[in-house]
């Protein structure tokens, strides 16, 4: 019973992990910042000639390019002039983030990194003042909470089933 209740725990725990990872990612501004939006590819060391990254703003609106390891604005949406930057030198360590700079409400919205067949996909919320401090530096994840509290039920209740059934 005890090897069942740890195997429902670590399916229970590999289901919230993949679950999270399916979500969408969230970045958050304050009007006047910089934001750095994060996409990688990490499986293997690139050629230069293998780095082709195209940033999107809603589906739509060209935010920046990387080609054969070259970082081009020349068809970038007139939203972003001056105000996007990347470091060419982590391309072929795989990071292609790119920092937004000066950040207006307007960029609120869905910025996608293409790099792959599946794009990475950041939403970004730009708020007029930043957020209000919080009291505890430890931030709450419900479902990865449910998952342990999930784990710790199932154990108490086989100890309790175990001395019942010795008694």
């Amino acid at each position: 019973m005890f090897v069942r209740c740890w195997v429902i725990y670590l399916f229970l725990h590999l289901i919230d992990k993949v679950s999270l990872q399916n979500q969408d990612e969230k970045v958050y501004g304050v009007v006047g910042g910089s934001v750095i939006l994060p996409c990688s590819f990490k499986e293997r060391v690139l050629k230069p000639d293998e780095i082709n990254v195209f940033w999107r703003y809603n589906d739509s609106k060209i935010v920046c390019d990387i080609e054969k390891g070259n970082f081009s604005t020349i068809d970038q949406d007139v939203l972003f002039k001056d105000r996007i930057e990347s470091v060419s030198s982590q391309y072929g360590n795989g990071d292609f983030s790119i920092r937004l700079k000066h950040l207006k409400l307007t960029d609120n919205g869905v910025f996608s990194c293409f790099f792959t067949d599946k794009p990475k996909i950041l939403k970004l919320q730009v708020n007029e003042t930043a957020p209000a401090p919080t009291n505890s530096s430890m931030k709450a994840q419900p479902a990865g909470i449910v998952t342990f509290l999930l784990g710790c039920i199932c154990v108490l209740l086989e100890s309790f089933v175990a001395k019942l059934w010795c008694m």
